[in-house]
């Protein structure tokens, strides 16, 4: 499982760097309000794709990781051009019917949400037949050609939207490489009646969960939008993007091989198997989260004074803290927790945990946000995510209870607990020299993690080594 993720994490990563690159870009080239419309676009997109094409990735991962020799790509290419074609007339209706929203603004949403869905699915095809190699480089060639057509797009249109529409591009064209590769595919095989029903209808109530999971961020950008304006609205999506960016990048990494082998396990051999394969994913992907949680609070300030645009410093630098702790536990939850419901086919219950999520939000971030101002949305997001993950337990305890190993979570603590007391004052003495210490800190931070985590075998990292050089030694000698 380690070796997967590792190749897993690569995938999101080099992407992710090039997202890091592209975050200082952006927030250069665009002025706050103009970012405001790029964050806010980007996250309609992620809604509305969410709602209408959520299904079918989700339905597919489930149903493709059970059986791989299935071809899934027919159909589902026939639900994508069904939605794709209801959607179409429905963003054009809207569009007239809000005349202070930009057409060119609603055709470059609409575009990125078809592309980004698309590529999804073709992705989630790669990643339920574990072909993570093929995964990882279409990831990262898909984000160097949107972060290149998007530059492009902001310089020549001299607006987010176009930076939106920029990257639909690169999305487009690797569906399109996809698509051509596996023409042969498309036009053999496919499901049987049986499968495709019990596909929709699994899928379906996963639409009501990508309302309300994706929804929660959007909503955040809105509200503040609405009632602070657009240039709170893009410092506030700026520290969200860069945040969510990087607790997305590392729980996907490990959810992705965890997701089709639980599924797969339980399928195959019961419960039992599939509660095995949750507890080593468990601690893997505890031991992934928190020390980039920790780690992401300690370089706040010199991240912010150097990665983000001087007109989002300030904003960046103070709301990082409490948005990485937030957005870790939306991780935790999404990609960790509501697995269990994937795997015994509830969807519905995953569905309540995002409405519970988003009710909380709404609530707590209106009524903070006349207070507390733009912090306000950031204390909203974090109450959200705390109920959050306090309902999905308690809402997958009766069906299918998603194992905490509690003696690696102690190890994870432990390692943690000393990269803090080996950077917290490196940080402390560097304040005033924010490239020194965006350098330094995190590179101490990650070998001192490192060095523990081994010494404490967290998630069998020693021990998985220590197999991996004896089967070497076996087949050096064999030669």
């Amino acid at each position: 499982m380690a070796s997967h993720a590792l190749i897993y994490l690569c995938a999101f990563a080099l992407p992710g760097f090039i997202g890091f690159f592209s975050f200082s870009i952006y927030t250069r080239i665009l002025p706050p309000s103009e970012y405001a419309v790029y964050t806010v676009g980007a996250s309609l997109s992620f809604f509305i794709g969410s709602v209408a094409y959520g299904w079918i990735r989700f339905a597919l991962g489930r149903y493709q990781a059970e059986a791989p020799e299935l071809n899934f790509l027919p159909f589902v290419l026939s639900c994508f051009a069904i939605v794709t074609i209801a959607l179409t007339p429905l963003a054009i209706g809207i569009s007239f019917a809000l005349p202070n929203v930009p057409l060119f603004a609603m055709a470059a949403i609409l575009s990125l949400t078809v592309a980004q869905a698309l590529f999804d699915i073709t992705q989630e095809i790669r990643r339920a037949r574990h072909q993570s190699v093929s995964f990882a480089r279409a990831s990262v060639v898909r984000s160097m050609l949107s972060f290149s057509c998007a530059v492009g797009g902001a310089f020549y249109f001299d607006s987010g939207a176009g930076l939106v529409l920029g990257i639909s591009v690169g999305f487009f064209m690797l569906s399109l490489r996809f698509l051509v590769t596996n023409w042969v595919a498309i036009g053999e095989g496919g499901v049987s009646l049986a499968v495709a029903d019990r596909f929709v209808h699994y899928g379906m109530p996963l639409a009501l969960s990508g309302l309300v999971i994706s929804g929660n961020s959007t909503i955040a950008r809105l509200l503040v939008g609405a009632m602070l304006g657009a240039d709170d609205a893009g410092r506030f999506g700026a520290a969200l993007d860069v945040t969510s960016q990087i607790a997305g990048i590392l729980a996907a990494s490990i959810s992705s091989i965890l997701g089709p082998t639980a599924i797969r396990a339980n399928k195959q051999d019961g419960t039992m198997a599939a509660h095995a394969k949750l507890k080593d994913g468990a601690e893997l992907f505890l031991a992934t989260m928190i020390p980039a949680t920790v780690g992401l609070i300690l370089i706040a300030h010199p991240f912010g004074a150097v990665v983000a645009g001087p007109s989002f410093e300030a904003a960046v630098q103070s709301m990082l803290p409490l948005l990485a702790v937030s957005r870790g536990l939306n991780a935790f939850a999404q990609f960790y927790l509501h697995l269990g419901f994937q795997i015994v086919e509830r969807p519905l219950r995953q569905v309540a945990c995002g409405a519970t999520t988003l009710s909380v939000n709404v609530v707590a971030s209106t009524v903070l946000l006349w207070t507390y101002g733009i912090e306000g949305a950031v204390w909203g997001l974090l109450l959200g995510d705390v109920v959050g993950v306090a309902v999905s337990f308690l809402l997958l305890r009766p069906i299918f209870t998603m194992p905490l190993p509690m003696a690696g979570l102690v190890k994870v603590a432990i390692a943690t607990a000393a990269m803090v007391a080996v950077c917290a004052p490196i940080a402390s003495m560097l304040v005033d020299r924010p490239i020194a210490s965006l350098l330094v800190t995190p590179v101490t931070g990650a070998a001192v993690y490192a060095i523990a985590a081994y010494g404490l075998d967290i998630a069998r990292l020693r021990s998985e080594l220590a197999d991996a050089g004896v089967r070497r030694l076996k087949r050096w000698l064999k030669k």
